[in-house]
């Protein structure tokens, strides 16, 4: 009983793991699709010593200011990968699938 009890929490922690996944995956998807304006906004987080594009330049250059802006939801979604991953060793230990 208490095995079947376990199982039922943990196929319920990686359904809510499962969809915090999605919904990161949908935010960094929104993200990449707004560098061109988080760059505007934040600044350019790169520079090329000879830039084909004065934008590029080392006058542009920001740091990693823009980065601060992505990093939270990248990181976040390593976390759920992980957890996701521990978990469903978990259930692979009870002998059951986790697909």
């Amino acid at each position: 009983m208490r095995d079947i009890l376990e199982i039922e929490r943990l196929r319920k922690r990686l359904s809510d793991a499962a969809a915090r996944r999605a919904a990161l995956l949908s935010e960094a998807n929104d993200l990449a699709a707004r560098l061109g304006d988080i760059r505007a906004a934040f600044g350019n987080p790169f520079f090329y010593s000879h830039p084909e594009n004065a934008d590029e330049s080392v006058a542009n250059f920001t740091g990693a200011s823009s980065h601060k802006v992505v990093l939270p939801t990248v990181l976040a979604l390593k976390r759920v990968e992980r957890e996701l991953d521990r978990i469903k060793a978990r259930l692979r230990e009870f002998g059951v699938s986790a697909d």
